[in-house]
């Protein structure tokens, strides 16, 4: 795919010193005398490691609006007054920071102090926003690997078998930033390009309403990802972690995972900073299942940062980088009752390839105006389809290297375009495969058990997909606070896509159903809002602009063969506006409401379709075709919430959030009534509602322990919502898939000091995940597949889990040992993720054994003789023979350890830090 309008729209826009207060925190606060309490009237208040310093004024006040998210010291000085050094305080992105100082005079013998501030702010009173912070010291000592599995703790969070839920939204509607630019994929709106390693991460946002006008296509919510820049010292760590010390299948996965990074300044260049980071895991079992199931997997990902700090803090100019491949082979594609590759010997891998290029840079033109412009480019491409094992073993390949994709050394051809697309795509890529069956004496010979047309066992999977991504962004923004109560932003974004996509459904035949399309959509947006801070009154109006261009045409009239006139897709435009507001009742207590219209741009698999007419002819006559939708709307989603927080006490909070959403225009399948024959095409038709509470209290840690409490109770219902529902469902609202109606979720802490009176204890941490959740619903049917009762009106058993991480520190100078265990499933609970909807259990299927009188008898002369089935190995397979046979048969096909969540798992680690 050519990239050079990419680059030449990069190198121009590089050219333009024009500078995103997405990363951006405040620090406010007070410095007084002690015993008067009177204002310190130019009092210095210094952030170090950036060399800032700033003054009170007459009140004895300060500000600091532009501080980049992170953990800083924080010294005030005052002639004649003893300094005070307040260690860790914790900026967060968008949000105030408030440090007091109080102090007195030196010759009253006090020379001044050290203390560490709080952890971070438990309620910022200015915000109006529903959000969950996680920030580098806590992601440090949760029991995760991944960002994922981060995302996946926080309470507002569900997981199904399609993928992440936040609040009753579908798995594709969460919206992915890292530092500034989205990380979507286009043809999958909720799959992530990059998925950071934990410890490059600064701090991660899960904003579940309530979002600012910046943020586009932004659905059900934002995960926003803020990476770490290197500090003014050199710090550095390295850690492994594995379950290769024990033995045997019910421990040992074959997991090993170890991850790096080290930051800090240039040698002799103190303004010039880096920091690098990546991960490498590797394991023979990544899918969750009640016990260890063959499911490789292979990831590595690396990125690095340089950035160039401005003095006196004006701001920085940085470098990211990010690189990284994800390869996998799932157990089986398939999910309930359609386990028939499970003794398959080329089930189909995946692997993705993905890098980053983004150039930021950030500017203080003013003491109150931050600009900053954001320059990212992504890349992407994705194989589907049948592993080469014998290509890998013809060419040694190592534990390192890709796995090799079948007929792979085909994809530059289509690619460059230097043949016609289907001379590739079908009559190259056929002679690399094998047609796959379950209906022959070689399948017979593969299989475990002597009955044909169960299980699939050789050939090639029917599948042969792959899709290449290229997406430029430029995001430019300023923010301006003016003065202490009115802060203002206003932006702009721009992003254009190379997109193509190849697919090839049974890449073994000569005729097959097969899908090409090209496309280069662009999406433009502007936004501006005030965030008006009164003294008990926050309110926060925004509006945002969206235009998009799908660039996708189509036919006409679709089954018409002789109509091959073509018509393109209207460009959409979109006006989201936003409101939010925070009152404080009183000084410990606050409400909050926000109400926002938002939207997403359909994902551009339903807007393209295939683009060679003759194929689009051939799909319809067989009656195979979905065509794409040029004309679909953006789903949009009106959100209403209401929420009141307490600061019980300086440690204690509580709060509560009531929260419904209305979504309208979600895309799924309809068939469309034509000559000669009917075909299927997305529209607007389905929709959703969803309502809910949330309870939760939070202690800080202090005296060793804290604890964290959330209950949500919501409702999610509407009509199908996924890309492939029946075509022939009602519009009827009925219970989601992913409808959870009760979490709860408890997350204990401890950390002991080094001078803790227990010695083995000293420098210990130790933190508990506790989740309760209730079953997701599903439809009863017969045996025949007949639907009993409503969609969905049955439910699965709900489950508890216990994940835990505990760590011991070591000195060793100035440097850490650590030693880490992580437990997951701490109690080995059963935790049922789906059901057979013919019985609502996840071991039994529900049929009744065959008669005997079904079955005959096959003797070693005929072709479907199969040992296996020859139980007493006497040359005659006798009907009670073939019928024990196809019982066991049967009951294996039904056996899906995946209706289950992982057992009890144990890692232990090693790791060094300094």
């Amino acid at each position: 795919m050519k990239t050079s309008k990419f680059a030449l729209f990069f190198v121009l826009l590089n050219s333009v010193f024009f500078l995103f207060a997405g990363e951006y925190g405040k620090i406010t606060g007070k410095v007084v005398d002690k015993e008067t309490g009177e204002p310190l009237i130019e009092a210095e208040v210094i952030v170090e490691g950036i060399n800032l310093c700033v003054k009170t004024d007459e009140r004895g006040e300060y500000s600091i609006p532009f501080i980049r998210a992170g953990t800083y010291n924080i010294i005030a000085t005052f002639l004649g007054y003893g300094p005070i050094r307040y260690t860790h305080v914790v900026v967060i992105a968008d949000r105030t920071t408030t440090i007091n100082f109080s102090t007195r005079p030196v010759i009253l013998g006090v020379y001044g102090r050290l203390e560490r501030a709080p952890r971070k702010p438990l309620i910022d009173f200015s915000q109006t926003s529903s959000s969950q912070i996680i920030i580098s010291d806590e992601i440090e000592h949760l029991p995760v690997t991944t960002i994922d599995e981060i995302i996946k703790l926080q309470p507002e969070i569900i997981e199904s078998d399609f993928g992440l839920h936040l609040r009753g939204g579908g798995y594709d509607e969460i919206t992915y930033y890292l530092d500034g630019i989205t990380i979507m994929s286009p043809y999958y709106t909720g799959w992530q390009h990059a998925r950071l390693n934990p410890s490059a991460a600064e701090e991660i946002s899960i904003i579940s309403s309530g979002y600012d006008a910046e943020y586009g296509d932004a659905f059900s919510g934002i995960v926003n990802i803020i990476t770490k820049q290197g500090e003014a010292k050199t710090k550095g760590q390295f850690h492994y972690l594995t379950d290769g010390l024990f033995s045997g299948d019910k421990l040992n996965f074959g997991y090993n995972f170890c991850d790096f990074s080290l930051g800090g300044p240039i040698p002799k260049v103190s303004q010039i900073r880096y920091f690098f980071s990546g991960n490498f895991m590797q394991t023979d079992a990544f899918q969750e299942a009640l016990y260890k199931i063959p499911s490789s997997r292979d990831d590595f990902h690396l990125q690095g940062k340089i950035s160039f700090l401005f003095p006196k803090n004006r701001g920085n100019i940085s470098v990211f980088g990010f690189k990284s491949r994800e390869q996998w082979i799932r157990w089986s594609p398939y999910i309930e009752s359609g386990n028939n590759l499970k003794y398959f010997d080329n089930r189909p891998m995946t692997r993705t390839k993905q890098w980053i290029g983004l150039v930021s840079a950030d500017y203080i033109l003013t003491p109150r105006t931050l600009a900053s412009l954001k320059i990212g480019m992504t890349h992407s491409d994705i194989c589907y389809g049948n592993r080469d094992y014998e290509w890998e073993q013809d060419n040694n390949r190592k534990w390192y290297d890709d796995y090799r994709f079948k007929a792979e050394h085909l994809i530059n051809y289509l690619v460059e375009g230097e043949l016609p697309v289907r001379n590739v795509l079908i009559d190259s890529v056929m002679q690399y495969h094998k047609e796959y069956t379950k209906r022959d004496a070689e399948a017979l010979r593969y299989s475990p058990f002597g009955i044909e047309g169960i299980f699939y066992t050789y050939g090639d999977y029917p599948k042969w997909t792959y899709e290449c991504n290229n997406e430029l962004q430029v995001r430019f923004q300023t923010t301006q606070d003016i003065g202490k109560h009115n802060k203002m932003k206003a932006g702009a974004d721009y992003s254009h896509y190379e997109l193509e996509y190849f697919n090839n459904d049974l890449p073994w035949w000569s005729n097959p159903y097969w899908d090409h399309y090209k496309g280069t959509p662009y999406k433009f947006a502007g936004y501006i809002q005030d965030k008006i801070c009164f003294k008990r009154l926050t309110v926060r109006l925004g509006i945002r602009y969206d235009y998009f261009n799908p660039q996708a045409i189509t036919f006409a009239e679709p089954i018409d063969f002789i109509n091959d006139s073509i018509i393109k897709a209207d460009a959409i435009t979109n006006f989201s506006p936003r409101l939010g507001f925070s009152l404080l009742a009183t000084d410990r207590l606050r409400f909050r409401f926000n109400y926002g219209h938002y939207f997403q741009v359909p994902t551009f698999h339903y807007l393209y379709t295939v683009t060679d007419t003759a194929v689009v002819r051939h799909n319809l006559v067989i009656g195979g075709a979905t065509l794409g939708n040029i004309f679909l709307k953006p789903q949009n989603t009106v959100a209403y919430e209401m929420g009141l927080e307490s600061q019980l006490t300086k440690d204690i909070t509580f709060g509560f959030t009531a929260y419904f959403k209305n979504v309208h225009d979600l895309p799924a399948i309809r068939e469309v009534m034509a000559f000669p024959m009917p075909y299927f095409q997305y529209f607007n038709v389905n929709e959703r509602n969803v309502y809910g509470f949330e309870f939760n209290m939070q202690k800080r840690i202090t005296n060793i322990w804290g604890v964290g409490i959330t209950y949500i109770l919501q409702q999610a219902e509407g009509t199908p919502t996924y890309s492939y529902p029946d075509p022939y469902a009602t519009l009827t609202l009925a219970p989601l898939d992913f409808d959870q109606k009760h979490t709860i979720n408890i997350t204990l802490d401890s950390k002991f000091p080094n001078n803790f009176v227990i010695m083995p204890l000293r420098d210990f941490t130790s933190v508990f995940v506790i989740s309760s959740s209730s079953g997701f619903p599903y439809t009863p049917e017969d045996l025949a597949g007949n639907q009993l009762g409503d969609v969905n009106s049955m439910r699965m058993p709900g489950f508890w889990n216990i994940d835990w991480k505990f760590s011991r520190y070591i000195r060793i100078g100035a440097a850490k040992l650590v030693l880490t265990g992580l437990i997951n499933n701490l109690l080995n609970t059963k935790q049922i993720t789906d059901v057979y909807n013919t019985t609502g259990s996840p071991d039994e299927h529900g049929y009744p054994d065959p008669l005997l009188s079904q079955f005959g008898s096959i003797s070693i002369i005929s072709s479907r003789y199969s040992p296996q089935a020859d139980h007493d190995h006497n040359g005659l397979i006798t009907p009670v023979e073939m019928r024990d046979e196809y019982i066991a048969v049967r009951d294996d096909l039904y056996e899906d350890p995946t209706n289950w969540k992982n057992p009890f798992r144990f890692r232990l680690g090693i790791g060094i830090e300094f």
